[in-house]
């Protein structure tokens, strides 16, 4: 049986594959939710050259689920939300809130622009949110804490969130 993921390289789809089963293995332990690709995570702000006007929402803000059906939103590769509660329209189809952990793989097709917005929004988070980005091509994992960056991390080695949650996708370093 062959299973299609619509990412756009084997690379880019083993990486997000990985972490969304490792995820799924830590929640038998822990109490998290892991979600990948296929849901929306939504910011205010537009997709303009303002980055700084970007963030994501804070869910103590929100007196009404229906909003999140009209603000504009991304697709992280992976999200992980363990300490941080979050909520979700009610199709399910789009969450709100800060993640504890985003991850994206950047590709060729990735634009410098959606790069830059990404980075913004996920900055913006209050040091709430790590966010972590790889280069399909480098096993180097690119870490921050809100604003704030962390020490890089190697496909080489497990990976670690500041919250103590391992990774271990050493079998795709190249």
């Amino acid at each position: 049986m062959t299973i299609f993921n619509m990412a756009n390289t084997i690379r880019h789809a083993d990486l997000v594959t990985s972490f969304s089963v490792q995820g799924y293995n830590i929640r038998a332990d822990k109490s998290i939710r892991t979600f990948q690709e296929s849901i929306a995570l939504v910011h205010y702000g537009n997709r303009t050259t303002h980055e700084s006007n970007l963030s994501l929402v804070d869910i103590d803000l929100v007196d009404n689920i229906e909003v999140l059906e009209h603000l504009n939103y991304v697709q992280p590769d992976f999200m992980l939300f363990e300490k941080n509660h979050f909520l979700t329209n009610k199709r399910e189809t789009r969450l709100a809130g800060y993640p504890d952990l985003v991850v994206e793989v950047w590709s060729e097709s990735d634009s410098k622009y959606d790069k830059g917005v990404k980075f913004a929004i996920y900055s913006n988070s209050n040091d709430k949110t790590e966010h972590w980005y790889i280069e399909q091509d480098s096993n180097t994992i690119y870490c921050y804490l809100g604003g704030n960056k962390l020490d890089e991390q190697s496909l080489t080695s497990p990976l670690k969130t500041i919250h103590g949650l391992e990774f271990d996708l050493t079998h795709l370093s190249i």
